[in-house]
């Protein structure tokens, strides 16, 4: 089991330039659960866990990572604690796919350390974890979209971190992908204790595998908590701008979003709905 490590923002505005994205937030990750954010675009979730993950540094508050500012860390210790997987990661030209997921193993590294049979065995362990096994030998760049992403993935548990924060996991996967890398992460948590933040664009997956939900608008945090106080018809309207019906996922009990378009009338609301 992974140590439950502590992740806050204490009052911390984030800017790029003048212009301010994160307004005086605050936000505790709860240790050794799934925390998934949610919002609508530019709303600042990103921007939030690169300043989480030491990436980008506030203009005003801190980030404290077991009640010491993360960013008076050194990058090592850092790294050993704490993974990110951000959106769009880039890879070296020409590089293979289990050359790639290796490299999750450098913050355990001193200058003169040599590879081990942990290594080994934390490598191959995200490579079968993420079904990549069978192309482990194959240029990233070669790869599909949805096939680098879990490279990516198999990057980031590679490392072996207690906490592990990522920007948009299921972006370019297929619905079946999706549900793969979200039941990992699941497992992660369950069996290492993993802490898991994630942005997810999509509500119903981030209420069906969250333990904790943060909606976010325009910089500020409109609302957190267990999924079913969080994602009601009223969040949904006041940080998407979107009407829809919330009601009970069959499978779950979860809630689960229905949008309303325009061209679609609403059947009459029952006792299910919020």
């Amino acid at each position: 089991m992974t140590a439950h490590r502590t992740l806050t923002a204490e009052g911390i505005s984030l800017a790029y330039g003048d212009r301010i994205i994160v307004d005086t937030l605050d936000l505790t990750v709860p240790a050794g659960k799934v925390t998934a954010i949610v919002g609508a675009n530019a709303c600042g979730k990103s921007t939030l866990l690169k300043a989480m993950a030491r990436l980008l540094s506030p203009k005003a508050g801190q980030v404290l990572l077991d009640g010491k500012n993360i960013h008076r860390m050194p990058t090592k210790q850092v790294a050993r604690d704490l993974g990110l997987l951000p959106q769009s990661p880039i890879a070296p030209e020409g590089i293979a796919v289990s050359d790639l997921v290796s490299r999750g193993r450098t913050p355990h590294h001193g200058p003169l350390a040599r590879w081990t049979p942990a290594d080994d065995a934390a490598v191959a362990e995200a490579l079968e974890a993420t079904d990549i096994v069978a192309i482990a030998d194959r240029p990233v760049d070669e790869l599909s979209g949805g096939q680098r992403q879990r490279v990516w993935i198999a990057m980031a548990l590679a490392q072996q971190t207690d906490v592990l924060l990522l920007d948009e996991p299921t972006t370019f996967l297929d619905v079946s992908h999706q549900i793969d890398v979200l039941d990992l992460l699941t497992d992660l948590n369950h069996t290492r204790g993993t802490t898991i933040v994630m942005v997810l664009h999509d509500l119903n997956l981030a209420a069906r595998y969250a333990d904790h939900l943060v909606a976010m608008s325009a910089g500020r945090i409109f609302a957190s908590g267990e999924p079913e106080h969080v994602l009601t018809a009223e969040t949904v309207r006041e940080v998407f701008g979107l009407d829809s019906r919330v009601i009970p996922d069959p499978l779950t009990g979860r809630p689960l979003v229905l949008p309303i378009g325009r061209h679609h009338v609403p059947a009459p609301l029952d006792g299910a709905a919020r």
